[in-house]
């Protein structure tokens, strides 16, 4: 309700004057059973009064023009607030998904993410909009129009033709219940739905690959059903509630009918009263038929706004840093002490007891066998987690004393997932940030050794890369991946196994591009299982279960015929070295 509160803070205000306009169409609505009936009473009164008939016509057309002026004004203000609040809840959700780590979304998925932005916060929009103004106005239509039945009419007849309301009311609460429990299954097969189309999607390849395409459709078939029979049952429910209500207003008008047209038989009221009293009547249907609408949408909206908060309700794992050091302190060196970390829920150490310095200007190698701790570093390094006090610093400042943007803003990292948007070549390069101008694309694109091939695209650096760049490549992706990372000239580039997909030549160019621009000052880290791809870097690590096991340099290391003389060996016999 946090997000909510901090909302109506900001921008509740707006919401006031919508319902001052909205109070007034509806005042200016009721007064028309009144005018018509006056005009019926001075047709039956005799000879007729042309300026009397012609008073009134003209005040049916003033209150027509001034419904139509003070709707369309309230309407603007309060569905336009609500789409305020639509966009801020949804800005809200995608800050807080950008603060989790990576293995949050590991539990998550993607189908409930995209429920939570779109279905849940339009629920919840429909509820502060439609449902607030149908609210408010049937209020106000339903009290003015039975003050002038009973005040203006007759109390006796107006009790009577309202009696059948108060059970409308009871079973509208009662179907409403059920209206929420049955929303709350449509959004849960809704979101399956979502996440088995996005996976068929993003996994297209493997499922014909494997020719998996009957089976697929089949599991989808069953949530397809299940979806068909969950919106059925809430249709079931909610399209009942109209006929309901409408039965019982005939009741009503019945009711008017045979009271009302006794009382203008015996002289009690006349037939402008008469006439009166059943405008306001079916004035009064229409906030008696809304009541299921609004029962069901803030129902629904409630719904929403739990599973909201709930999503909301997860803290961001990954906290801010003090931000008190400088940024260009980012560029003055690397030092881990001791570093020893474990994901959140598990009791064995990813690392242990880490030690590595890197100099600006300097290159560090990182090799081990897989699931040794390599990609957490990087992970590490970049803040994806948080890492223990003391361990790591940049020019002698704690990464836990840096805001996280300074510190991201500083570190390149192609990670081993080379994900790329459906977007250009060219902005996905530049991701989107149009200070870069096309020589910085093409120069970076030149030392990701990407350039020629880009210039074989149809439209060169606009052509569409489609979803997740699958118009490439594994190597044309990696490859544009890295000229992204070379493109904003940090500090420290991390490549995370980002060369595996090109070859032995491509690789040796990148690197060779990657020599040259240390010695501007920016320092490297290079993770692969390659060891063509770290032989050059001036100091070379070796990961086991976690902690360092060798350390030197290709020479040394090759020399002390531990893993990574093994592994050199393996893989020149395999002809990795020399392909």
């Amino acid at each position: 309700m946090r997000e909510l509160k901090d909302f109506f803070r900001k921008y509740g205000w707006i919401y006031l004057p919508g319902l001052l306009f909205l109070v007034a169409s509806s005042y200016i609505n009721t007064l028309q059973p009144r005018v018509l009936g006056n005009i019926f009473d001075v047709l039956e009164s005799g000879p007729s009064d042309g300026r009397a008939i012609r008073n009134g016509l003209l005040m049916l057309l003033l209150i027509a023009c001034l419904t139509l002026v003070t709707r369309f004004v309230w309407r603007y203000i309060i569905m336009g607030n609500s789409r305020n609040m639509e966009s801020y809840l949804r800005r809200r959700l995608f800050r807080h998904l950008q603060t989790q780590p990576p293995q949050f979304f590991n539990h998550q998925k993607t189908g409930d993410l995209m429920a939570y932005a779109i279905n849940d916060i339009n629920a919840i929009r429909m509820t502060f909009g439609p449902s607030l103004a149908l609210g408010v106005s049937g209020i106000t239509t339903a009290v003015l129009s039975v003050a002038g039945m009973s005040g203006g009419v007759h109390p006796r007849l107006t009790l009577f033709a309202l009696l059948p309301i108060p059970l409308v009311v009871v079973l509208v609460v009662i179907m409403g219940r059920l209206v929420q429990r049955r929303f709350r299954r449509v959004q849960e097969t809704f979101a399956a739905g979502s996440d088995r189309v996005q996976e068929d999607i993003s996994g297209i390849r493997v499922i014909k690959a494997y020719a998996q395409e009957e089976e697929e459709a089949e599991r989808f078939e069953t949530l397809n059903r299940r979806s068909r029979k969950v919106n059925l049952d809430m249709v079931k429910v909610s399209a009942s509630m109209r006929p309901l209500v409408l039965l019982l207003f005939g009741i009503s008008f019945t009711i008017s009918l045979i009271y009302g047209g006794g009382l203008v038989r015996d002289g009690v009221i006349s037939v402008g009263d008469f006439v009166a009293f059943n405008g306001y009547l079916t004035l009064i249907i229409m906030p008696v038929q809304s009541i299921a609408r609004i029962i069901t949408l803030i129902q629904r909206g409630l719904a929403s706004l739990k599973r909201y908060n709930s999503i909301l309700q997860i803290p961001p794992a990954v906290v801010d840093g003090t931000g008190d050091a400088p940024a260009e302190a980012m560029g003055q060196g690397l030092e881990i002490k001791g570093l020893t970390f474990r994901y959140p829920g598990t009791e064995n150490p990813a690392l242990e007891d880490i030690d590595i310095r890197l100099s600006p200007g300097r290159s560090l190698g990182v090799v081990g066998r897989t699931g040794s701790g390599k990609t957490t570093l990087a992970l590490l390094l970049s803040k994806m987690y948080n890492a223990p006090d003391g361990t790591i610093f940049f020019g002698g400042w704690d990464i836990n004393r840096f805001d996280l943007e300074t510190l991201r803003t500083a570190i390149a990292a192609v990670p081993q997932d080379n994900f790329l948007f459906s977007a250009t070549v060219a902005d996905n390069i530049r991701f989107f940030d149009d200070r870069f101008t096309q020589e910085q694309i093409e120069e970076a694109a030149r030392l990701a050794c990407v350039a020629d091939n880009i210039e074989a695209f149809p439209a060169r650096y606009d052509t569409q890369v489609g979803e997740r760049g699958m118009s490439l490549s594994g190597g044309q992706k990696q490859r544009i991946a890295i000229a992204r990372s070379l493109i904003r000239d940090t500090p420290l580039l991390m490549l995370d196994d980002a060369l595996s997909a090109v070859d032995t030549r491509t690789e040796e160019s990148i690197l060779s591009n990657l020599h040259l621009r240390r010695k501007s000052g920016q320092s490297s880290i290079i993770i692969s299982h390659r060891i063509s791809a770290v032989m050059a870097c001036d100091e070379i690590v070796v990961l086991d279960q976690g902690r360092i096991v060798e350390r030197g340099t290709h020479a040394e290391l090759a020399a002390a015929g531990g893993f990574y003389a093994q592994t050199a060996a393996s893989q020149a016999d395999s002809g990795e070295e020399e392909s």
